[in-house]
């Protein structure tokens, strides 16, 4: 029988995705992130001191500037599962966070199907500190690491450590495990994260 380099894909693992973020955007949420008042670390994991939620009028502002990525999102998400999911998404949660030297955010899960996270702001420092790391951690301190299984090899992927730029966006599946890594220089870093439900 003749070889015919037929063969077939499996669909697997979650789609994690990147998207860079427009400055309106960026400087949007920073601007009425800095004007709110409503503490949101009661229903987070993360050992931070200052973590606010985002009003509905905040809400409504960030969907209409937001809705081409989430809508990119879900159209490389069909293709990459090989399905037609045409649920509606709803934005259940919208929330900033003010992160600080020594603050981290322990493995954890989300409560909804579709989550992501806009970094607003990456201080040299931080940025610094990252690059002159000495040690095996993949991630680094600011880091934040993705993970899917607890064996991890050259064929088996099971992990995606990533240093955050500036207005990155990373959009990934509520249930996938992900932490974030504490980091020592006298700064801070500003980062927006939201959950999105399928109705």
């Amino acid at each position: 029988m003749k070889y015919t380099n037929e063969f077939k894909y499996y669909y697997w693992g979650p789609c994690l995705t990147r998207f860079h973020i427009s400055d309106e955007l960026c400087d949007g949420l920073l601007q009425r992130g800095n004007r709110l008042k409503e503490d949101a670390r009661k229903g987070l994991a993360g050992h931070l001191d200052k973590e606010l939620k985002y009003t509905q009028e905040d809400k409504d502002w960030f969907l209409s500037k937001f809705s081409p990525v989430i809508s990119d999102h879900m159209k490389f998400l069909n293709t990459y599962h090989n399905k037609n999911l045409q649920a509606d998404l709803k934005l259940t949660d919208l929330w900033v966070n003010y992160m600080q030297k020594g603050e981290f955010n322990p493995p954890h899960i989300h409560n909804q199907q579709l989550s992501f996270v806009i970094y607003i702001q990456v201080p040299e420092k931080l940025i610094e500190e990252n690059k002159n790391y000495q040690g095996t951690d993949t991630s680094g301190p600011g880091g934040i690491k993705f993970i899917n299984d607890v064996n991890s090899d050259m064929l088996n992927i099971a992990e995606v450590p990533i240093f955050p730029k500036e207005k990155e966006c990373y959009i990934f599946p509520g249930s996938l495990m992900h932490m974030v890594f504490p980091f020592k220089s006298d700064c801070e870093r500003v980062s927006v994260s939201g959950n999105f439900q399928f109705i």
